[in-house]
């Protein structure tokens, strides 16, 4: 008996402070309880002219009122706390599933690094807060895991060629489709993703510097002021994206399919874009870059477009693009027919491009000799 008593002391002991103020909160409340149908409640309620019954019930009255405003305090109060605690658990979850995916991703266990990986992406979708922080884990992962991955070989480009590791493609994947893709831009500077498939991928403005994306599916991709100074889109399927305003200084796009591809606005100084399938896409105001050998049927060359810094054209190649009288060739396309093959007499060298079409003159027959 005397043990547990002794233990009971001790318990009371640790929890001092807890054990003093419970009761001083309960007296505190009732002594307010008090204060508030008394002397409140006297001076709250306007009963000066008011005798017996009458003052009586006045007082009554501004008792309920007052013990209703107490009540909504503390049911106000009550939620406050809750919503509080409601938060602090669920950022406590969210932490404690960060921490557990980020765990995963670095496991040598494909199947973990996936688990990781799809994480990841619930706390992104579910968190506005966690999403700039998700962005860069992913991106950074996909940049490690390519830092050492080979370079084709000249058989591999001709063909398919190769493709990403399972957890690399399903973390570009995430990062693809990542809520409010406007809001976080992605750094994937350098990252070796050949035959990666990003179609219909969200990458605006994102950092692609020296990324290596040959033979890589960017169908419908948007692109729009991303940065890919020195890129290798060799092979690469780019129908449809939207390039406005992307920078593509020294880019390699050798063979690269640009069909109905937006290039508007791009910078394309010392970009490679021989061979290249520019069927139907749009380019300007300033077009650069070797295209020697690419495709430019129905090209949109019209709004002015500047060709005089493109390098590689032809005649042959620009018969088919649409031009107009906007359009600024190069100067060493004038005296080689240019405007004659596409149906228009040759510009003066003061032209700014192929002037209209214009009938030839008639000829009269020679006088027959006698």
């Amino acid at each position: 008996m005397t043990r547990a008593r002794a233990r009971v002391l001790r318990q009371l002991l640790r929890h001092r402070p807890a054990v003093l103020w419970m009761p001083l909160a309960a007296l505190t409340a009732v002594g307010l309880l008090v204060l508030l149908l008394g002397p409140i409640a006297w001076w709250a309620t306007p009963a000066k002219h008011l005798q017996g019954k009458d003052k009586a019930d006045a007082r009554t009255a501004t008792r309920q009122v007052l013990l209703a405003a107490v009540g909504g305090l503390v049911l106000l109060t009550g939620a406050g706390f809750t919503a509080r605690t409601y938060f602090l658990t669920r950022r406590g979850q969210f932490t404690d599933r960060y921490g557990k995916a980020i765990t995963h991703l670095a496991s040598d266990k494909l199947t973990e690094r996936l688990g990781g990986i799809y994480a990841l992406e619930h706390l992104m979708v579910e968190s506005e807060r966690e999403r700039p922080t998700v962005v860069e884990v992913l991106a950074a992962f996909v940049r490690e895991q390519t830092r050492t991955v080979d370079p084709p070989t000249r058989t591999d480009l001709a063909g398919p060629g190769p493709r990403p590791a399972t957890d690399v493609q399903a973390a570009l994947t995430v990062l693809a489709r990542r809520p409010d893709p406007d809001q976080h831009s992605i750094d994937l500077t350098g990252a070796r993703l050949y035959g990666a498939r990003l179609t219909d991928a969200s990458l605006a403005g994102a950092q692609l510097n020296d990324v290596q994306l040959d033979h890589a599916d960017l169908i419908t991709a948007d692109l729009r002021g991303a940065v890919l100074d020195g890129a290798s889109l060799r092979h690469a399927e780019l129908g449809g994206a939207r390039l406005q305003h992307a920078v593509l200084d020294l880019a390699d796009l050798h063979a690269c399919r640009l069909w109905q591809a937006d290039l508007r606005g791009a910078s394309l100084a010392g970009a490679r874009l021989t061979d290249a399938d520019l069927i139907e896409a749009r380019l300007g105001p300033v077009v650069q870059g070797d295209l020697s050998g690419a495709t430019l049927k129905r090209t949109d060359f019209t709004d002015g477009a500047d060709l005089r810094q493109a390098t590689g054209l032809t005649a042959a190649q620009l018969q088919d693009a649409k031009l107009d009288e906007h359009t600024m060739l190069p100067i060493y396309l004038r005296p080689y027919g240019m405007a004659a093959a596409l149906g228009r007499t040759t510009p003066d060298d003061d032209s700014p491009g192929p002037a209209r079409r214009t009938p030839p003159p008639r000829q009269s027959a020679p006088e027959e000799t006698r």
